[in-house]
């Protein structure tokens, strides 16, 4: 399939949930627009220690949406994507579970970056039947390339 199949199969999933960012894309189909598109940029919006604790995508940025401990909203978080990312680039956003970067998603297309796309499941998605993650949805469970620090 390609990118553009992909972003526009994206585009139809946001719209039909009423959602105000770009699309929302599975890992697998983020997977491929990052091999694909030479503007893509994965955005890691988890906290440090989350990266620390479960593992990250190598070559993604970090733009923490909420600060540890207390997980409050970061303060910096326009200004530090100002430095990574700007308004025409195409984002693809990831968290643990597709929450945050769904809610950063929605905020930068409030900000008039147009190109937003949510990475479904997250890094690590949701709980499977022994309360793990990992296993079930997300970028961990489809197999996709990450790493520990």
């Amino acid at each position: 399939m390609s990118t553009e199949t992909i972003l526009q199969e994206a585009q139809k999933r946001a719209q039909a949930a009423g959602k105000r960012h770009a699309g929302d894309l599975t890992p697998e189909e983020a997977h491929t627009v990052l091999g694909d598109h030479p503007k893509a940029i994965l955005v890691d919006v988890r906290s440090h220690p989350e990266l620390d604790f479960s593992g990250f995508v190598e070559g993604c940025c970090h733009v923490p949406w909420q600060l540890y401990p207390g997980m409050t909203p970061n303060p910096d978080f326009d200004a530090e994507l100002r430095e990574k990312a700007q308004p025409d680039d195409l984002l693809l956003l990831l968290c643990r579970t597709g929450g945050r970067s769904l809610a950063a998603a929605e905020h930068l297309a409030d900000l008039g970056y147009s190109h937003c796309y949510n990475v479904l499941g997250g890094f690590e998605g949701r709980h499977d039947a022994h309360g793990q993650r990992g296993k079930v949805d997300g970028w961990k469970a489809s197999g996709l390339p990450w790493k520990n620090k």
